[in-house]
């Protein structure tokens, strides 16, 4: 730590609205490495702590604090005589290995506290938000151990966060080597968030209907949820997720079964358009959690209440009907389509394309055929996508300082809106210490509706599909023929 001390410096890290489009959530997540070779050495914790803060020389930004101004803009700010240290924690515990491995990894066996912070950032009990979090928990007998690490995403997305975790496995590594000195990054990350816009191109383009009504005022709910403190604006919305009752479960999908898929859906696309596997997971996952809500708010309450919901229906028409389209988003990164991913820029550059589909055509019977309707209107929204509309999000954004709260406003609306995320071509299973890479990596969520696309880890093919739903909803979506006939169930 005094290493790292010495030689930071002081700085000033502005943010973008784009940053901070994502709100005030963190990237809480735990990596589980299993002691294979039952070694009295297996990671050990001054190592790991020595390469943690070495890591963090190339990036310092994770012991700055998020300020904000009055006017609603943000900065990260780095001072090296008053540092906001990553929370560092080691614990062990009495859970072995292979009771959590022979569970699926499923977070109800997972040794009580490994994580210590949830999704939402909330200050912590000095009133102070962290930057990073981490909490190193040996397992029984030395079997393995649970690394935590969360970051707040305005800092670091998935692309960032994985490049700092592999860079102190690297570092690690290399001490355990007996290296006389630490490598430095294979790459130099940049921090520079004026990247963004002097790669953005003059020409601009008309963002579509949705994000359009998002960005069309700024309204007195937005500026006073966006002039509030990040403290107090975390707290609240870590309570809205304290409400919801969700669960995390992961399915696997085959690389054979996603091709099979794939293929099928291909018969039924405009001719010329090329869908991809993203499209086509994203189309199944809309209409499979779009049938599952459908079914969980059918079933709800008693009989009594479903009889007058249905003769509501059938009398007053609109006034009992709900929303007529199922909602999804798709985090984007704007990286590669502004010319910026050989860049290693850290930061959170994402943007969410906001996709609609009809809900009486997504409760349907699942077939090719129909998954192919929705995947096609995912390509549209994901082709629109280049350098001119990312160009014209940002200037929109960035317009009036209370516009990066709007698409954090326009989800609480529409809570049966789906957040998809795919994270298959991250590098999350490369983070070796010196003893073999990670076994298994879950990612904290407790807003229900949010998907993630993720890698399976080595030798395992295909994709991990992570989902964070309500229980009934979990229920109606694991009824599903169709659904499991494409995925077998992990946890």
């Amino acid at each position: 730590m005094e290493q790292f001390i010495s030689t930071v410096k002081s700085q000033v890290i502005p943010l973008s609205s784009v940053d901070m489009r994502s709100g005030m959530i963190n990237t809480p997540c735990a990596t589980f490495y299993q002691n294979h070779s039952a070694a009295d050495d297996f990671m050990p914790s001054d190592q790991l702590k020595t390469a943690f803060y070495l890591a963090l020389q190339a990036f310092p930004i994770l012991a700055g604090y998020l300020k904000q101004t009055g006017d609603g803009r943000f900065s990260m700010v780095v001072d090296k005589d008053n540092l906001n240290m990553p929370e560092y924690l080691e614990s062990t515990s009495d859970v072995h290995y292979m009771d959590i491995e022979s569970a699926g990894f499923h977070k109800s066996v997972w040794p009580s506290g490994v994580a210590t912070v949830a999704s939402v950032m909330v200050p912590d009990a000095n009133g102070i938000i962290k930057t990073a979090n981490v909490h190193i928990v040996r397992l029984k007998d030395n079997s393995g151990l649970i690394l935590f690490l969360n970051i707040i995403h305005c800092v670091a997305d998935g692309f960032s966060y994985f490049a700092f975790l592999n860079h102190w496995a690297a570092a690690c590594k290399a001490i355990r080597s007996g290296a006389v000195e630490v490598p430095r990054p294979l790459v130099e990350f940049t921090f520079d968030r004026s990247i963004v816009e002097q790669s953005l191109p003059t020409k601009r383009k008309q963002l579509d209907p949705i994000t359009s009504s998002i960005f069309a005022q700024s309204n007195l709910l937005s500026r006073w949820f966006a002039w509030i403190s990040p403290e107090t604006r975390g707290r609240m919305l870590s309570l809205l997720g304290s409400l919801a009752k969700s669960e995390m479960h992961v399915f696997h999908m085959a690389d054979s079964t996603l091709d099979a898929l794939r293929s099928s859906v291909r018969e039924f696309v405009p001719e010329g358009m090329h869908v991809s596997d993203n499209d086509v997971l994203v189309a199944l996952v809309t209409k499979t959690y779009a049938q599952a809500l459908h079914g969980a708010k059918e079933k709800s309450g008693n009989a009594f209440t479903r009889v007058l919901r249905s003769v509501g229906r059938a009398i007053f028409g609109r006034l009992f009907r709900a929303e007529e389209h199922q909602g999804t988003s798709i985090v984007c990164d704007i990286r590669p389509r502004i010319g910026i991913a050989d860049k290693n820029y850290i930061g959170s550059p994402q943007i969410l394309l906001f996709v609609s589909n009809p809900l009486d055509g997504l409760l349907t019977p699942t077939t090719a055929e129909s998954l192919a309707s929705i995947a096609s209107n995912v390509r549209r929204r994901v082709d629109s996508l280049d350098a001119p509309y990312v160009g014209t999000f940002i200037d929109k954004i960035q317009s009036v300082p209370s516009f990066f709260v709007q698409p954090t406003i326009y989800l609480l609306k529409h809570p049966t809106n789906l957040l998809v995320s795919n994270l298959t071509r991250s590098r999350m299973f490369e983070a070796d210490f010196g003893d073999s890479h990670q076994e298994w990596v879950a990612f904290i969520q407790e807003m229900p509706g949010v998907i993630g696309f993720m890698p399976c880890p080595p030798p395992m093919k295909g994709v991990n599909i992570s989902m964070c739903v309500e229980g009934p909803v979990f229920k109606e979506i694991v009824a599903s023929k169709f659904w499991m006939s494409t995925v077998s169930q992990i946890n």
